[in-house]
């Protein structure tokens, strides 16, 4: 038997995106907790960052001379969480990934894909290359049946492929509704996290159904940038576009846009918000954590597979996206915010559980 000394991490760590630092946070607690004699080490975009706000030794992850002292007397190699294996955001991001783990195998490592979002995948040749790195593997999860259709599809055999949840679902234990003193808030709180997408055009539709949901419940909203920088400017073009509208349509309601927060922080801020629209998929993630009622905007498989995976049918697809549809969606959540919350508060305890189950099931799984 193995005994894991020394486990590598891989991912779009380091790069002030609160999903993929929610995946790292979560997956550190997680694998400490079920083996605390475990080194862990990060690769990052940003090690020094890395290092201060998880108290964890990190590498840059394009430091290859560096990968490859550190791997010589690695355990098991993870590429874990997220959606690294796509092409829809560029070429570079599957040679990245897939790179990485090769190098490991090649040098005589344990290697395991973790809780991982597969595609989408348009070129034949990468998805030949993902088969040929996978079926090397020790060990492979991925974190929605779509995924799972995927590589079956792309000919990995059923019982090498394991269907986990979001390791971000363990983070629930760390969510505790509190008893809220005093009485009702004065107003509702919108929540809103949105997303560069295409020419933006969608921002048009979105606003116009906030802006309409909002009056209706004689709310405020919110809006939550996920990824610093990124989300930023498209953050700030709703935020202009609900302000313009509340002041031709008389209403008195805030339109309230926060600065990047880490993944703990932003849980915080969730306390606050009584229904969430969001297009990130964490940002759904942490809605359905917290409990809220949520609409999301299908921009991409992954979220389709997510809320698949939850069996909450209220999404809305980005593509010519109609800000009716979206207002009565809105409205409909809303007005049933009791079931919505009872069914999300079972559905995401049996994913905390089964969250810190596929970790174990990995730790277990390569030794």
């Amino acid at each position: 038997m193995i005994i894991l000394a020394k486990v590598i991490l891989s991912g779009y760590f380091g790069f002030d995106n609160i999903g993929d630092e929610a995946i790292l946070l979560s997956m550190l607690g997680t694998f400490r907790s079920i083996r605390p004699e475990v080194d862990l080490l990060v690769l990052s975009g940003n090690p020094g960052r890395t290092r201060e706000n998880y108290q964890i030794p990190a590498i840059k992850r394009t430091n290859i001379p560096a990968l490859i002292r550190e791997l010589k007397d690695c355990d098991l190699f993870v590429s874990g969480g997220g959606s690294l294996l796509q092409d829809v955001t560029g070429w570079k991001s599957i040679p990245f990934y897939l790179g990485q783990v090769l190098l490991a195998q090649l040098m005589g490592k344990r290697t395991a894909f973790y809780a991982q979002g597969i595609g989408p995948v348009k070129s034949r040749f990468y998805q030949h290359f993902i088969k040929w790195v996978m079926n090397r593997a020790d060990y492979i999860s991925v974190r929605d049946s779509l995924s799972r259709e995927l590589l079956l599809e792309w000919g990995l055999e059923e019982e090498k492929v394991k269907l986990a949840v979001d390791p971000v679902f363990v983070l629930k234990g760390l969510f505790q509704e509190d008893e809220k003193e005093g009485g009702k808030k004065e107003k509702p709180l919108i929540g809103v996290s949105v997303r560069p997408w295409g020419d933006n055009d969608y921002l048009e539709a979105l606003s116009l159904a906030l802006g309409n949901f909002a009056r209706e419940i004689k709310g405020d909203i919110l809006i939550l940038p996920f990824h610093a920088g990124e989300d930023q400017e498209v953050s700030r073009m709703l935020q202009e576009k609900l302000l313009a509208d509340f002041q031709q349509n008389p209403y008195t309601g805030e339109v309230m846009l926060e600065n990047y927060l880490t993944p703990l922080e932003m849980l915080e801020k969730y306390r606050e918000i009584d229904v969430f629209l969001g297009v990130r998929l964490h940002s759904l993630i942490f809605a359905a954590i917290a409990n809220i009622p949520f609409v999301s905007l299908e921009y991409d498989p992954k979220v389709s597979g997510f809320l698949q995976m939850i069996g909450i049918n209220n999404g809305v697809k980005m593509e010519q996206l109609d800000a009716g549809e979206l207002y009565r969606v809105l409205s409909s959540v809303y007005a049933h915010s009791g079931d919505f919350k009872t069914v999300l508060q079972h559905r995401t305890d049996l994913f905390a559980r089964a969250a810190v189950m596929s970790a174990e099931e990995l730790l277990k799984g390569v030794e």
